[in-house]
């Protein structure tokens, strides 16, 4: 409640200032292009590229044909594998049902895999997940899969929200090869630090926070939620893990982003 009460405020003072994070910046797509340094990164996965979505929330403020644009980016960057972070559904369920087809025109060379966020888990984590599979996405919750590259391997794991799940990392990460790249999908980015902890993952994706739709400086930090706050947007280097945080697709509670653009993220693997 406090962080809807923040929200409201910071909207209603936009609203006197500035119309543009609410008319413009909520729909301003942009691409973020991210190199990924990896350790004994293998050549065939030289160059290996991710596209990632995150934090959709359909309805009521993100709507559908908006969406639609930013699944065409994702498919017209032709990657080898797209990942979905998290947060299909906002106020309601069903809109899953109007998404999900839209998602079935994603495509990448080895397919498209997900985990759900705190608004799926809050709404009916089965109905999201069934939709997601409807459109043929590979759903990770606590599990992992290879992916053969060539002649090498690469680990997509996925764990369950913070929120509403039980996240377990070793469930993620059985099975795989000691000494294959590894990629976790984890909605909340501030697992981060546990995850680096662990120490067999190379890469970390996430979202959840969404750059604190209002990022004023000095301000954003009141916006920010719970497991979003360390890491909130952008990438880092967490020892050997290296985290990209997503600012995501929609919104939630106001229909405003300043500073903090939807974002659709282009992550290439390269060698350290």
């Amino acid at each position: 409640m406090k962080r809807r009460a923040f929200l409201g405020a910071a909207l209603g003072a936009l609203a006197g200032g500035s119309l543009y994070g609410i008319s413009s910046e909520p729909e301003a797509l942009r691409i973020e292009r991210i190199r990924v340094p990896v350790a004994d990164l293998s050549s065939d996965l030289e160059g290996f590229r991710i596209v990632a979505l995150s934090d959709f929330h359909l309805y009521p403020f993100t709507q559908l044909p908006f969406l639609k644009e930013a699944i065409g980016v994702a498919r017209g960057l032709n990657p080898d594998l797209i990942a979905l972070l998290g947060d299909f559904v906002d106020s309601e369920v069903e809109a899953i049902d109007e998404l999900w087809p839209a998602l079935a025109d994603l495509d990448a060379r080895l397919g498209v895999c997900a985990i759900l966020g705190n608004h799926d888990n809050r709404k009916g984590a089965d109905i999201v997940a069934a939709g997601l599979r409807r459109a043929g996405v590979e759903v990770l919750l606590n599990r992992g899969v290879g992916l053969s590259v060539g002649r090498s391997q690469l680990w997509v794991g996925g764990v369950q929200s913070q929120f509403g799940g039980q996240p377990d990392l070793g469930e993620a990460l059985a099975g795989c090869p000691a000494g294959v790249t590894s990629v976790l999908l984890a909605h909340e980015p501030d697992v981060a630090d546990d995850v680096a902890n662990d120490g067999r993952v190379h890469l970390q994706l996430s979202g959840h926070s969404h750059g604190g739709q209002i990022n004023v400086p000095g301000l954003v930090q009141h916006v920010l939620p719970q497991f979003g706050r360390k890491y909130p947007f952008g990438s880092y280097q967490v020892g050997d893990l290296f985290l990209h945080t997503s600012r995501g697709l929609g919104t939630t509670r106001v229909p405003v982003r300043f500073r903090s653009p939807p974002e659709v993220s282009e992550i290439t693997l390269v060698r350290r």
